[in-house]
This record gives structure tokens, C-alpha cells and sequence, in this order.
């Protein structure tokens, strides 16, 4: 109950929403959950875009319980898939007509070891970083960041991004390499690297976001939610059961974790130059604080969507 009574205490200080329209990845459980729960206490609408459309509906169910009049859209979106991201980009061109925000949450954790997405890369990097990608792609083509040039586009992070350095890049995004934790830290490398990248503004032939379009990350830190549990998550099912429990206990819950989005979206100014992290011990969970980018996110930038470009056509190329 105290920490409920602050977290609305928290959310009380920031900028109402009402009447701005936001995109949440992943938006049926966990982080997404959570950030979509707190969006609708500020009166936003949320687009919910998730990938199993029966765990959203009941998910949307138990959100408008808490907010009978919160207004919620589901669209279905899987970020492993090329063809469901252009599908889902095609349907907010026509059914969305301001959009104000992207919350880039949805994302996977130790699959099973060769899975692969719908287009055979590798799933924790093709899903982590080259669906986020190719969305962010199909919404410049589908000319969604003209509807509002003042948006604000939130990528969601890891710590464990502090412990990676990527060498060969187009190895890192095609090639299933290294243990699954490895796979993961590097998919979450990438995303850090290509949103320092894209919040620099700085003119190129792959992907150019406007300096008025806001583009600033957040990490959530150590936090319990249904990631490990996944159904292609190759954690054994004990462990599944217990993390959530385990994890809210001795870090931080998804509510609060959240925050960080929220931060971003529902601050009047914000420093492209500055990302948001837990303020405790090791950035491990804690309230949101801003901090500085690690070294390694500000590398390799044009080299990252150069990459990206290549193995996008390397798909097409297959088909």
C-alpha cells in the first residue's frame, strides 16, 4: 500500500496527458503493463500493440477495470515478424491520426537456443534489436512521424548493456554467437547505440528522425516481470514461477520500474543527451534519476544502420 500511495504521489507531479495518444510494445504484461497502467492515470490513450492478442484482450480487460474510462486500442503486432511490424504500421497510418509517443518495450529473454523469427535471424537479436528497427522503418515509410513532428520515441534499455563491447557488428546482428545472456546483453547494446544515434539528429541515407522528434531511452534496472516466464523462454519452469516473486521482492516491481517511461513522456523538457536509470545502488532499482550515456552506446552509430540496412536486404533479397 505505501508504495502504491508513492507512486501516485509520483505520478501526481507530472504533466497530465490527457488527450495525447501513445504506442506500447509489448503492452499486456510486465513493463508495457505497467507503463500503459500509469499512461492511463495521466488520461492518455494507448495503443496497445502485442503480439498474442488473448492475453492482451484480457490484459486490456483488467486495465479498464482499474480506469473504466481509460481509452485503450489493441492492434496486433509481432516484432519478430517483418510483415505483422508493415501491417502494423499500415493500420496506425489509417487508424491513428495524432500519435504523440512510441514506447519501443516489447522485447524477449533467453529463448530456446536456434529459435529463429519469422525472417531467420537470430530470435533475441532479431526480435530486441532489428524488429525495433524495421518498425521504426516502417513508420518513416508509412509517413507516421509527420502526423506530429513534436513526438517523443522512448527505447527501452538493460544494464546489462554496460558490460558489452560489440566488435564486429554485422556478426552481432545475424549470426547467433555466445551464450543466450551474451545474445541478450548485445541485442540491448544495440538498441543504446541506435538511440544515441538517432537522438543526434544527424542527417544520413538509412533512418533520420527530425531534431524536433524527441528520441531518449530509459533502463528499468532488475525488475519482475513475465520475460523469463515466456512461452519460448528456455528458463527451466520453476524458475519462471519464482523470478517475478523473488525479483519484486529484493529489486523493484514493474509499477515502479515504469516510471522511468512515464518520466520521459510526462516531463515538459527533456535532455536528448541524457538517459533515465534506477538512483540505486548500481542502477540495480530505485526511483528514475537521469545519468549519463556509458561510452560504449555513443560508438558506431552509422556503422549500426549501415549493418542493419544490409541485412534487411539480404531478406529481401531471399524472398
Amino acid at each position: 500500500m505505501k508504495k502504491q500511495i508513492r507512486i501516485e504521489k509520483y505520478l501526481g507531479k507530472l504533466t497530465s496527458l490527457k488527450g495525447k495518444t501513445y504506442i506500447v510494445t509489448g503492452a499486456n504484461s510486465g513493463l508495457g503493463y505497467s507503463a500503459t497502467k500509469h499512461l492511463l492515470s495521466l488520461g492518455a490513450h494507448v495503443v496497445m500493440a502485442c503480439r498474442n492478442l488473448n492475453k492482451a484482450s484480457l490484459a486490456k480487460d483488467s486495465l479498464i477495470k482499474l480506469y473504466p474510462n481509460g481509452k485503450l486500442s489493441l492492434f496486433a503486432y509481432d516484432q519478430a515478424d517483418f510483415e505483422s511490424i508493415e501491417t502494423f504500421a499500415l493500420a496506425i497510418k489509417e487508424n491513428v491520426a495524432v500519435l504523440d509517443g512510441i514506447v519501443l518495450n516489447a522485447g524477449l529473454y533467453h529463448p530456446k537456443k536456434g529459435l529463429k523469427t519469422k525472417q531467420g535471424l537470430p530470435l533475441t537479436m532479431g526480435t530486441n534489436y532489428m524488429g525495433v528497427y524495421y518498425l521504426l522503418k516502417a513508420l518513416e515509410r508509412h509517413a507516421i512521424f509527420k502526423k506530429n513532428p513534436h513526438m517523443r520515441i522512448i527505447f527501452v534499455g538493460s544494464l546489462s548493456w554496460h558490460h558489452v563491447k560489440v566488435k564486429k557488428i554485422k556478426e552481432q546482428l545475424s549470426i547467433e554467437k555466445g551464450n543466450l545472456t551474451d545474445q541478450y546483453a548485445r541485442s540491448k547494446t544495440a538498441i543504446g547505440k541506435l538511440a544515441y544515434f538517432l537522438s543526434r539528429h544527424i542527417e544520413n541515407d538509412y533512418l533520420f528522425l527530425n531534431s524536433s522528434i524527441k528520441v531518449l531511452i530509459m533502463h528499468p534496472g532488475v525488475t519482475g516481470t513475465n520475460i523469463v516466464g515466456a512461452a519460448n523462454s528456455s528458463m527451466p519452469k520453476w524458475i519462471a514461477r519464482i523470478a517475478p516473486t523473488f525479483l519484486n521482492i529484493f529489486t523493484h516491481t514493474p509499477d515502479v520500474a515504469a516510471l522511468g517511461i512515464i518520466k520521459l513522456l510526462a516531463t515538459t523538457e527533456v535532455d536528448e543527451n541524457k538517459l533515465v536509470a534506477p538512483r540505486g545502488l548500481f542502477q540495480i532499482s530505485g526511483y528514475p534519476r537521469l545519468k549519463h550515456y556509458p561510452y560504449n552506446l555513443r560508438k558506431d552509430g552509422p556503422t549500426l544502420l549501415k549493418t542493419s540496412e544490409e541485412v534487411i536486404a539480404t531478406i529481401e533479397h531471399k524472398k
